[in-house]
Protein backbone atom coordinates (compact mmCIF):
# COMPACT_ATOMS: atom_id res chain seq x y z
CA UNK A 1 0.00 0.00 0.00
CA UNK A 2 1.36 3.39 -0.94
CA UNK A 3 2.21 5.81 1.83
CA UNK A 4 0.18 9.01 1.63
CA UNK A 5 2.96 11.02 3.26
CA UNK A 6 5.51 10.28 0.57
CA UNK A 7 5.26 11.62 -2.98
CA UNK A 8 6.61 9.34 -5.67
CA UNK A 9 8.77 10.63 -8.49
CA UNK A 10 7.26 12.43 -11.44
CA UNK A 11 8.73 13.10 -14.87
CA UNK A 12 7.60 13.96 -18.35
CA UNK A 13 6.88 10.26 -18.88
CA UNK A 14 5.12 9.55 -15.52
CA UNK A 15 5.90 5.85 -15.91
CA UNK A 16 5.94 3.47 -12.95
CA UNK A 17 6.76 -0.20 -13.03
CA UNK A 18 3.75 -2.08 -11.66
CA UNK A 19 4.83 -5.70 -11.38
CA UNK A 20 2.44 -7.72 -9.21
CA UNK A 21 2.43 -11.29 -7.97
CA UNK A 22 0.68 -12.36 -11.16
CA UNK A 23 3.60 -10.99 -13.16
CA UNK A 24 6.24 -12.74 -11.09
CA UNK A 25 8.61 -14.72 -13.25
CA UNK A 26 8.62 -12.26 -16.16
CA UNK A 27 12.15 -11.12 -16.96
CA UNK A 28 12.76 -7.82 -18.71
CA UNK A 29 15.87 -7.84 -20.85
CA UNK A 30 16.23 -4.31 -22.16
CA UNK A 31 12.58 -3.61 -22.94
CA UNK A 32 11.88 -7.04 -24.34
CA UNK A 33 10.22 -9.74 -22.27
CA UNK A 34 11.54 -13.26 -21.87
CA UNK A 35 9.54 -16.00 -20.21
CA UNK A 36 11.15 -18.08 -17.46
CA UNK A 37 11.92 -21.72 -17.96
CA UNK A 38 9.80 -24.41 -16.35
CA UNK A 39 12.23 -24.53 -13.41
CA UNK A 40 11.76 -20.83 -12.73
CA UNK A 41 15.22 -19.82 -13.93
CA UNK A 42 15.55 -16.97 -16.35
CA UNK A 43 16.03 -17.81 -19.99
CA UNK A 44 16.90 -14.37 -21.36
CA UNK A 45 20.27 -14.45 -23.09
CA UNK A 46 22.75 -11.97 -21.73
CA UNK A 47 21.27 -11.70 -18.25
CA UNK A 48 24.41 -13.03 -16.60
CA UNK A 49 26.53 -12.71 -19.74
CA UNK A 50 30.13 -13.43 -18.75
CA UNK A 51 29.46 -12.77 -15.05
CA UNK A 52 29.59 -15.46 -12.39
CA UNK A 53 28.77 -12.91 -9.70
CA UNK A 54 27.78 -9.23 -9.68
CA UNK A 55 29.50 -7.19 -6.98
CA UNK A 56 31.24 -3.82 -6.79
CA UNK A 57 30.36 -1.34 -9.57
CA UNK A 58 32.17 1.71 -10.90
CA UNK A 59 31.97 3.84 -14.02
CA UNK A 60 35.04 4.83 -15.99
CA UNK A 61 35.22 7.15 -19.00
CA UNK A 62 33.00 6.88 -22.07
CA UNK A 63 30.25 4.77 -20.46
CA UNK A 64 32.66 2.01 -19.34
CA UNK A 65 30.98 0.03 -16.56
CA UNK A 66 33.35 -1.99 -14.36
CA UNK A 67 31.91 -4.96 -12.45
CA UNK A 68 33.68 -6.92 -9.73
CA UNK A 69 33.10 -10.66 -10.08
CA UNK A 70 34.30 -12.36 -6.89
CA UNK A 71 33.13 -15.83 -7.92
CA UNK A 72 34.90 -15.52 -11.26
CA UNK A 73 37.93 -13.74 -9.73
CA UNK A 74 37.83 -11.08 -12.44
CA UNK A 75 37.06 -7.46 -13.22
CA UNK A 76 34.77 -6.99 -16.22
CA UNK A 77 34.60 -3.86 -18.35
CA UNK A 78 31.41 -3.37 -20.37
CA UNK A 79 31.57 -0.67 -23.05
CA UNK A 80 27.97 0.50 -22.83
CA UNK A 81 26.53 1.74 -26.09
CA UNK A 82 24.41 4.90 -26.36
CA UNK A 83 21.25 2.77 -26.40
CA UNK A 84 22.26 1.11 -23.12
CA UNK A 85 22.00 4.40 -21.22
CA UNK A 86 18.92 6.63 -20.99
CA UNK A 87 19.05 10.20 -19.72
CA UNK A 88 17.18 10.74 -16.45
CA UNK A 89 17.75 14.48 -16.18
CA UNK A 90 14.01 15.14 -16.63
CA UNK A 91 13.08 13.12 -13.53
CA UNK A 92 11.65 15.15 -10.67
CA UNK A 93 14.07 14.88 -7.73
CA UNK A 94 12.27 17.01 -5.15
CA UNK A 95 12.46 20.42 -3.55
CA UNK A 96 16.15 20.92 -2.78
CA UNK A 97 15.76 24.01 -0.59
CA UNK A 98 13.02 22.37 1.48
CA UNK A 99 14.90 19.13 2.21
CA UNK A 100 12.25 17.15 0.34
CA UNK A 101 13.32 14.31 -1.90
CA UNK A 102 11.16 11.98 -3.98
CA UNK A 103 10.63 8.24 -4.08
CA UNK A 104 12.05 7.25 -7.46
CA UNK A 105 10.81 3.68 -7.00
CA UNK A 106 8.86 2.08 -4.18
CA UNK A 107 9.08 -1.58 -3.26
CA UNK A 108 12.41 -2.20 -4.96
CA UNK A 109 12.97 -5.66 -3.48
CA UNK A 110 9.52 -6.90 -4.48
CA UNK A 111 9.83 -5.54 -8.00
CA UNK A 112 13.31 -7.00 -8.42
CA UNK A 113 11.93 -10.35 -7.27
CA UNK A 114 9.14 -10.16 -9.83
CA UNK A 115 11.61 -9.09 -12.50
CA UNK A 116 13.92 -12.03 -11.80
CA UNK A 117 11.27 -14.65 -11.10
CA UNK A 118 11.76 -15.24 -7.38
CA UNK A 119 10.73 -13.96 -3.95
CA UNK A 120 12.07 -10.86 -2.17
CA UNK A 121 14.02 -12.92 0.38
CA UNK A 122 16.09 -14.32 -2.49
CA UNK A 123 17.14 -10.89 -3.79
CA UNK A 124 20.55 -9.44 -2.87
CA UNK A 125 21.56 -5.94 -3.97
CA UNK A 126 25.36 -5.80 -3.79
CA UNK A 127 26.11 -2.31 -5.07
CA UNK A 128 24.72 0.78 -6.77
CA UNK A 129 26.40 3.37 -8.97
CA UNK A 130 25.33 6.32 -11.11
CA UNK A 131 26.33 7.14 -14.67
CA UNK A 132 26.91 10.83 -13.99
CA UNK A 133 26.29 12.32 -17.47
CA UNK A 134 22.85 10.69 -17.75
CA UNK A 135 22.12 10.38 -14.00
CA UNK A 136 20.97 6.82 -14.58
CA UNK A 137 21.16 4.43 -11.62
CA UNK A 138 22.68 0.96 -12.07
CA UNK A 139 22.57 -1.87 -9.50
CA UNK A 140 24.38 -5.20 -9.20
CA UNK A 141 21.82 -7.79 -8.13
CA UNK A 142 21.88 -11.51 -7.44
CA UNK A 143 18.91 -13.85 -7.45
CA UNK A 144 19.59 -16.40 -4.75
CA UNK A 145 21.85 -16.59 -1.71
CA UNK A 146 24.07 -19.55 -2.60
CA UNK A 147 27.01 -20.23 -4.89
CA UNK A 148 24.54 -20.76 -7.72
CA UNK A 149 23.02 -17.27 -7.50
CA UNK A 150 22.14 -15.63 -10.81
CA UNK A 151 23.89 -12.25 -11.28
CA UNK A 152 22.34 -9.35 -13.16
CA UNK A 153 22.92 -5.65 -13.73
CA UNK A 154 19.67 -3.73 -13.34
CA UNK A 155 19.08 -0.09 -14.22
CA UNK A 156 16.37 2.37 -13.26
CA UNK A 157 14.66 4.08 -16.19
CA UNK A 158 12.00 6.64 -15.28
CA UNK A 159 10.61 4.44 -12.53
CA UNK A 160 10.95 1.17 -14.41
CA UNK A 161 13.46 -1.57 -13.70
CA UNK A 162 15.33 -2.97 -16.68
CA UNK A 163 17.87 -5.77 -16.81
CA UNK A 164 20.93 -4.69 -18.78
CA UNK A 165 21.39 -7.26 -21.55
CA UNK A 166 25.11 -7.96 -21.25
CA UNK A 167 25.37 -10.40 -24.12
CA UNK A 168 25.80 -7.99 -27.05
CA UNK A 169 27.75 -5.30 -25.15
CA UNK A 170 31.46 -5.05 -26.07
CA UNK A 171 33.33 -6.56 -23.17
CA UNK A 172 36.80 -7.20 -21.79
CA UNK A 173 38.00 -8.98 -18.67
CA UNK A 174 41.00 -8.90 -16.33
CA UNK A 175 41.63 -11.89 -14.08
CA UNK A 176 42.52 -11.23 -10.43
CA UNK A 177 45.39 -13.54 -9.41
CA UNK A 178 45.78 -15.71 -6.32
CA UNK A 179 42.07 -15.85 -5.58
CA UNK A 180 41.03 -17.71 -2.40
CA UNK A 181 40.14 -21.37 -2.68
CA UNK A 182 36.34 -21.73 -3.12
CA UNK A 183 36.39 -24.31 -0.31
CA UNK A 184 38.16 -21.97 2.16
CA UNK A 185 35.81 -20.52 4.75
CA UNK A 186 35.72 -17.75 7.29
CA UNK A 187 33.57 -17.88 10.41
CA UNK A 188 30.39 -16.94 8.57
CA UNK A 189 31.33 -16.54 4.88
CA UNK A 190 33.48 -18.08 2.22
CA UNK A 191 36.86 -16.45 1.65
CA UNK A 192 36.09 -16.26 -2.08
CA UNK A 193 33.23 -13.84 -1.36
CA UNK A 194 35.89 -11.28 -0.30
CA UNK A 195 38.16 -11.79 -3.32
CA UNK A 196 36.91 -8.45 -4.68
CA UNK A 197 35.44 -5.98 -2.20
CA UNK A 198 35.63 -2.72 -4.14
CA UNK A 199 36.50 -1.34 -7.58
CA UNK A 200 37.35 2.24 -8.51
CA UNK A 201 38.72 3.91 -11.66
CA UNK A 202 41.34 6.65 -11.45
CA UNK A 203 43.96 7.98 -13.83
CA UNK A 204 43.66 5.22 -16.42
CA UNK A 205 43.78 2.40 -13.84
CA UNK A 206 41.25 0.20 -12.09
CA UNK A 207 41.98 -0.11 -8.36
CA UNK A 208 40.75 -3.39 -6.88
CA UNK A 209 40.73 -4.33 -3.19
CA UNK A 210 40.10 -7.75 -1.68
CA UNK A 211 41.87 -10.81 -0.29
CA UNK A 212 44.11 -13.43 -1.87
CA UNK A 213 45.38 -16.87 -0.88
CA UNK A 214 48.81 -15.49 -0.01
CA UNK A 215 50.40 -15.12 3.42
CA UNK A 216 49.46 -11.43 3.52
CA UNK A 217 45.87 -11.84 2.37
CA UNK A 218 44.77 -8.20 2.17
CA UNK A 219 45.62 -7.13 -1.37
CA UNK A 220 45.41 -4.13 -3.70
CA UNK A 221 45.61 -4.44 -7.49
CA UNK A 222 46.23 -1.66 -10.01
CA UNK A 223 45.07 -2.71 -13.48
CA UNK A 224 45.63 -0.43 -16.48
CA UNK A 225 42.57 0.09 -18.68
CA UNK A 226 42.19 -0.88 -21.52
CA UNK A 227 43.18 -4.20 -19.99
CA UNK A 228 46.57 -5.66 -20.83
CA UNK A 229 48.71 -8.30 -19.18
CA UNK A 230 50.21 -5.59 -16.96
CA UNK A 231 49.07 -5.48 -13.34
CA UNK A 232 50.52 -4.09 -10.12
CA UNK A 233 49.77 -6.09 -6.97
CA UNK A 234 50.60 -4.97 -3.44
CA UNK A 235 49.83 -6.58 -0.11
CA UNK A 236 48.82 -4.24 2.66
CA UNK A 237 48.53 -4.22 6.44
CA UNK A 238 47.45 -1.76 9.10
CA UNK A 239 47.67 -1.36 12.85
CA UNK A 240 44.07 -1.66 14.03
CA UNK A 241 43.79 0.01 17.46
CA UNK A 242 40.47 -1.70 18.25
CA UNK A 243 42.15 -5.10 17.84
CA UNK A 244 45.60 -3.98 19.02
CA UNK A 245 47.42 -5.86 16.28
CA UNK A 246 48.81 -5.58 12.79
CA UNK A 247 46.12 -6.86 10.43
CA UNK A 248 47.16 -8.57 7.22
CA UNK A 249 44.07 -10.68 6.58
CA UNK A 250 41.03 -8.41 6.86
CA UNK A 251 40.38 -6.74 3.51
CA UNK A 252 39.69 -3.16 2.66
CA UNK A 253 35.90 -2.91 2.34
CA UNK A 254 35.62 0.42 0.50
CA UNK A 255 38.20 2.72 -1.06
CA UNK A 256 38.65 5.70 -3.34
CA UNK A 257 41.55 7.66 -4.82
CA UNK A 258 41.84 11.40 -4.30
CA UNK A 259 44.51 14.03 -4.71
CA UNK A 260 45.27 16.08 -1.61
CA UNK A 261 47.55 19.09 -2.13
CA UNK A 262 48.60 17.67 -5.49
CA UNK A 263 49.52 14.20 -4.19
CA UNK A 264 47.33 11.16 -5.01
CA UNK A 265 46.38 8.82 -2.18
CA UNK A 266 44.22 5.77 -1.86
CA UNK A 267 41.93 6.19 1.14
CA UNK A 268 40.35 3.05 2.51
CA UNK A 269 37.98 1.99 5.24
CA UNK A 270 37.92 -1.47 6.81
CA UNK A 271 35.43 -3.39 8.91
CA UNK A 272 35.23 -1.94 12.45
CA UNK A 273 35.86 1.29 10.48
CA UNK A 274 39.50 2.34 10.67
CA UNK A 275 40.14 5.01 8.02
CA UNK A 276 43.49 4.44 6.30
CA UNK A 277 45.76 6.40 3.96
CA UNK A 278 48.09 4.87 1.36
CA UNK A 279 50.27 7.11 -0.87
CA UNK A 280 49.70 5.92 -4.42
CA UNK A 281 53.45 5.97 -5.03
CA UNK A 282 53.89 3.24 -2.40
CA UNK A 283 51.57 0.78 -4.15
CA UNK A 284 54.20 -0.83 -6.37
CA UNK A 285 54.21 -4.33 -7.78
CA UNK A 286 55.33 -6.83 -5.17
CA UNK A 287 55.45 -4.25 -2.39
CA UNK A 288 54.18 -4.92 1.11
CA UNK A 289 52.79 -1.63 2.38
CA UNK A 290 51.77 -0.48 5.82
CA UNK A 291 48.98 2.06 5.68
CA UNK A 292 48.53 4.95 8.09
CA UNK A 293 45.39 4.75 10.20
CA UNK A 294 44.27 8.38 10.31
CA UNK A 295 40.88 7.84 11.91
CA UNK A 296 38.99 5.33 14.04
CA UNK A 297 35.38 6.02 13.11
CA UNK A 298 33.81 3.64 15.63
CA UNK A 299 34.08 -0.03 16.51
CA UNK A 300 31.52 -2.78 16.00
CA UNK A 301 30.26 -1.59 12.63
CA UNK A 302 30.90 -2.04 8.93
CA UNK A 303 31.20 0.51 6.12
CA UNK A 304 28.62 0.38 3.36
CA UNK A 305 29.73 3.06 0.91
CA UNK A 306 32.63 5.48 0.65
CA UNK A 307 32.31 8.49 -1.62
CA UNK A 308 33.24 12.13 -2.03
CA UNK A 309 30.98 15.10 -2.58
CA UNK A 310 31.22 18.87 -2.89
CA UNK A 311 29.12 20.92 -0.51
CA UNK A 312 27.07 23.23 -2.76
CA UNK A 313 27.00 25.87 -0.02
CA UNK A 314 30.66 26.17 0.99
CA UNK A 315 32.15 24.63 -2.21
CA UNK A 316 34.44 22.40 -0.10
CA UNK A 317 35.04 18.70 -0.76
CA UNK A 318 34.16 16.06 1.81
CA UNK A 319 34.63 12.34 2.30
CA UNK A 320 31.49 10.45 3.28
CA UNK A 321 31.44 6.94 4.76
CA UNK A 322 28.04 5.35 5.33
CA UNK A 323 27.97 2.77 8.11
CA UNK A 324 25.56 -0.07 8.84
CA UNK A 325 24.84 0.45 12.55
CA UNK A 326 25.03 4.21 13.06
CA UNK A 327 25.22 7.64 11.46
CA UNK A 328 27.44 8.26 8.47
CA UNK A 329 30.83 9.95 8.90
CA UNK A 330 31.75 13.17 7.09
CA UNK A 331 35.37 14.36 6.96
CA UNK A 332 36.88 17.28 5.04
CA UNK A 333 39.03 16.09 2.13
CA UNK A 334 41.57 18.80 2.99
CA UNK A 335 42.20 17.09 6.35
CA UNK A 336 42.97 13.66 4.91
CA UNK A 337 46.49 14.41 3.72
CA UNK A 338 47.71 16.26 6.81
CA UNK A 339 46.15 14.01 9.46
CA UNK A 340 48.72 12.40 11.74
CA UNK A 341 48.79 8.59 11.83
CA UNK A 342 47.46 6.95 14.96
CA UNK A 343 50.22 5.44 17.14
CA UNK A 344 51.02 1.75 16.72
CA UNK A 345 51.88 -0.96 19.22
CA UNK A 346 49.60 0.17 22.03
CA UNK A 347 46.84 -1.63 23.93
CA UNK A 348 43.29 -2.09 22.69
CA UNK A 349 41.71 1.32 22.08
CA UNK A 350 38.04 1.43 21.14
CA UNK A 351 38.36 5.05 20.05
CA UNK A 352 37.17 7.04 18.30
CA UNK A 353 40.60 8.24 17.30
CA UNK A 354 42.31 10.62 14.88
CA UNK A 355 39.84 12.12 12.44
CA UNK A 356 37.18 10.05 14.14
CA UNK A 357 37.22 12.55 17.02
CA UNK A 358 36.24 15.45 14.76
CA UNK A 359 34.10 13.61 12.21
CA UNK A 360 30.73 15.08 11.35
CA UNK A 361 27.80 12.69 11.78
CA UNK A 362 25.02 12.61 9.21
CA UNK A 363 21.63 10.85 9.67
CA UNK A 364 21.92 8.54 6.65
CA UNK A 365 20.07 5.22 6.91
CA UNK A 366 20.80 4.02 3.38
CA UNK A 367 21.80 0.47 2.52
CA UNK A 368 23.39 1.92 -0.64
CA UNK A 369 24.12 5.56 -1.45
CA UNK A 370 25.49 7.28 -4.56
CA UNK A 371 25.92 10.88 -5.67
CA UNK A 372 23.48 11.78 -8.43
CA UNK A 373 24.60 15.34 -9.20
CA UNK A 374 25.84 18.47 -7.45
CA UNK A 375 22.73 18.80 -5.27
CA UNK A 376 21.24 15.34 -4.98
CA UNK A 377 22.19 11.85 -3.91
CA UNK A 378 20.20 8.67 -4.43
CA UNK A 379 19.68 6.04 -1.75
CA UNK A 380 18.35 2.52 -1.38
CA UNK A 381 16.79 2.33 2.06
CA UNK A 382 14.04 1.04 4.30
CA UNK A 383 12.00 3.90 5.68
CA UNK A 384 11.11 3.37 9.38
CA UNK A 385 7.41 3.48 8.50
CA UNK A 386 7.84 1.01 5.62
CA UNK A 387 10.43 -1.40 6.99
CA UNK A 388 8.88 -4.26 5.04
CA UNK A 389 10.19 -2.92 1.72
CA UNK A 390 13.10 -1.19 0.02
CA UNK A 391 12.69 2.13 -1.77
CA UNK A 392 14.94 4.17 -4.06
CA UNK A 393 14.74 7.84 -3.12
CA UNK A 394 16.51 11.10 -3.77
CA UNK A 395 18.07 12.94 -0.82
CA UNK A 396 19.62 16.38 -0.86
CA UNK A 397 23.34 17.15 -0.49
CA UNK A 398 25.06 18.12 1.84
CA UNK A 399 22.82 17.48 4.86
CA UNK A 400 21.41 14.16 3.60
CA UNK A 401 18.32 14.91 5.67
CA UNK A 402 14.72 14.25 4.63
CA UNK A 403 12.40 16.65 6.48
CA UNK A 404 9.23 14.74 5.56
CA UNK A 405 10.34 11.58 7.32
CA UNK A 406 9.75 12.67 10.90
CA UNK A 407 7.96 15.11 13.14
CA UNK A 408 10.17 18.17 13.33
CA UNK A 409 9.77 21.63 14.83
CA UNK A 410 10.53 22.86 11.29
CA UNK A 411 7.28 21.27 10.07
CA UNK A 412 5.01 23.33 12.32
CA UNK A 413 3.33 26.47 10.97
CA UNK A 414 5.54 29.45 11.85
CA UNK A 415 8.19 27.05 13.18
CA UNK A 416 11.94 27.68 12.87
CA UNK A 417 13.25 28.36 9.39
CA UNK A 418 17.06 28.32 9.82
CA UNK A 419 17.70 27.72 6.11
CA UNK A 420 15.08 30.03 4.67
CA UNK A 421 13.26 27.13 3.07
CA UNK A 422 9.79 28.69 3.19
CA UNK A 423 10.69 31.18 0.49
CA UNK A 424 11.28 28.22 -1.83
CA UNK A 425 7.90 26.53 -1.41
CA UNK A 426 6.70 24.88 -4.58
CA UNK A 427 10.12 24.71 -6.25
CA UNK A 428 10.80 21.46 -8.09
CA UNK A 429 14.26 20.18 -9.02
CA UNK A 430 15.08 18.23 -12.15
CA UNK A 431 18.53 17.36 -13.38
CA UNK A 432 21.22 19.34 -11.56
Amino acid sequence: MADPDRKEFSSSRRSVLGLTGAAAGVLLVGRAKAQPSSKGTTSGAGVSGPLKAAGALAFGPDRILFVGDAAGAAIHAFELRPADVTSQVDVELGNFHNFEGRDLLRGLDGKLAALLGTTPDQIVINDMTVHQPSQQVFMSVERGRSVGALPAIVKLNHGELEVLDLGPIPHSRAAVPNEPDPAANLEFDTQRSFAITDVKFYGGEVFVSGISNQRFASTLHRIPYPFTSAMTTSTVEIWHPVHAEWETRAPIIRHLVREVEGEPYLFAVYGCTPLVRFPLASLKNGAHVRGDVIGELGYGSNPLDMLAFTNPFDSKDYLLVTIDTRSASRIAIADLGSAKPEPTGGPIDFGPGGLGRTQGLLPIKAEHLAILNGKWAVQIWRHPKTGYRLDISSIMVPYFFERRDGMSEMNWPNGPDPFGYRQHRGEISRGA
